[in-house]
């Protein structure tokens, strides 16, 4: 489904059809789910997220100018939700900027990639995820896993260039940690 079908049935809430906004819901959920899970790694709470995030998304749809695509509008209430509940819980600390060579890691981590059996690709993957940080875990989802480019994530995520490049090194740099440890 396109950004245009998401745009007629947004219309279609706006002009008083309300029960299109399940398609929109069921469009969108599983990506939804796995922005939230990606940053508090948690089944429960991660529905609870996406399920509020909806709620959010619904009442505030008389906003959404179209100016961006619904899924990208959506998608930065799922990330500014679990980053709310983050707070809120206190579950991870804060990030500072480093200033490092990226590039090491970045050829690292596609090499451990290719190298890594299909089959045991996402098992690894999923494992790195759950023991990485959130916003670590969000960028190297969205850009690897799901292929926004850098536009796009500042889009979702409302975090500035730099800070998904360093966000994207650390991740990596992680993945690598956790991978290498796991095997």
């Amino acid at each position: 489904m396109g950004s245009e079908l998401d745009g007629k049935h947004v219309s279609r809430v706006l002009d008083g059809e309300t029960e299109v906004f399940r398609h929109l819901v069921r469009e969108h959920q599983e990506m939804a789910y796995s922005i939230a899970f990606s940053m508090v790694k948690n089944d429960v709470d991660t529905k609870d997220i996406v399920q509020n995030a909806f709620i959010q998304a619904y009442k505030a749809l008389k906003s959404f100018k179209g100016d961006a695509k619904f899924s990208t509008w959506l998608y930065k209430i799922v990330v500014n939700e679990s980053l709310q509940f983050i707070r809120k819980n206190k579950k991870w600390g804060s990030y500072t900027a480093i200033e490092d060579d990226h590039q090491e890691y970045g050829s690292a981590f596609n090499d451990a990639i290719v190298i890594i059996d299909l089959g045991e690709k996402r098992a690894a993957i999923q494992k790195a995820l759950e023991d990485m940080k959130p916003k670590e875990a969000l960028v190297l989802k969205l850009h690897y896993l799901h292929e926004y480019a850098l536009r796009e994530m500042e889009d979702i995520t409302g975090f500035s260039k730099s800070n998904i490049k360093i966000l994207l090194y650390r991740a990596r740099k992680s993945f690598m940690k956790i991978y290498l440890e796991n095997n």
